[in-house]
């Protein structure tokens, strides 16, 4: 089989989706590796194309390769180690935000690996819609990697930041913002669908975002702890929101 050169159209098109300007303009990214790649085609995702390098054992039930060499490989990879298999997706059109079933909202996590931790245990954790409102790309190499596949299972909503909280506000699913310290303890949350807000690593939730009516959530921690980093935070806050869905204690 040919292998493609690193000048070939579909290697250069494909490297142009490392910046976030190509993705818009392409409306694709890319994910690398048989781990990160195996749960898409496993949620039925199709790709457009994907790239083996010439010595790498290829999936025989994977879609057919595109085989290039290894100067187009690295040209591809965005990783410290080539892996030498990347697949190219089309961005997802998700359906229209339904703000009263609730999710998981970030504003302002500007985190690769922040962002795809905590789109990793919303996935664990039964959560399908996400909104983010400013922060990184969801679709940038290290979110897509640190999510472990997670995105093939997520509904990924990017609401506008001068819009603030408003278009997830609703009185069945109430906003939950996550603040350091002064909200209620897990043992209060209320029991129903909502929207749990996880701010930005530094800033946390911007100034004049919540209103009056919306709940205020806060972890217990030791005396003198800080905080703690919001990819922690958040993922223990879904995995106790989990848990009260089940009716199990914990929360």
């Amino acid at each position: 089989m040919t292998e493609l050169s690193p000048d070939h159209r579909l290697v250069k098109d494909a490297v142009r989706l490392h910046r976030p300007d190509g993705r818009r303009e392409q409306r694709a990214f890319l994910v690398e590796g048989l781990r990160a790649i195996e749960p898409f085609l496993a949620a039925g995702w199709e790709p457009q194309a994907v790239f083996a390098r010439g010595d790498v054992d290829y999936p025989t039930a994977w879609p057919t390769p595109h085989r290039v060499g290894a100067r187009a490989a690295t040209k591809l990879s965005q990783a410290t180690t080539p892996s030498g298999l990347v697949a190219r997706f089309a961005l997802p059109t998700p359906p229209p935000l339904e703000p009263a079933a609730g999710g998981l909202a970030l504003t302002g996590l500007s985190d690769p690996g922040n962002v795809g931790t905590l789109l990793r245990s919303a996935a664990a954790f039964a959560i399908a819609d996400v909104a983010l409102i400013g922060g990184v790309d969801p679709y940038a190499h290290k979110v897509v990697q640190a999510s472990a596949g997670a995105l093939a299972r997520l509904r990924i909503h990017r609401l506008p930041a001068d819009a603030g909280l408003d278009g997830l506000r609703c009185v069945p699913a109430p906003i939950a913002a996550l603040v350091v310290a002064g909200g209620e303890p897990p043992g209060r949350w209320r029991r129903q669908p909502c929207w749990l807000v996880v701010g930005g690593e530094a800033d946390g939730i911007p100034d004049g975002w919540l209103a009056p009516g919306d709940q205020r959530w806060s972890l217990p921690m030791h005396p003198g702890s800080e905080s703690l980093n919001a990819a922690v935070a958040g993922s223990i806050a879904l995995y106790l929101l989990a848990q009260q869905a089940m009716g199990q204690p914990g929360a």
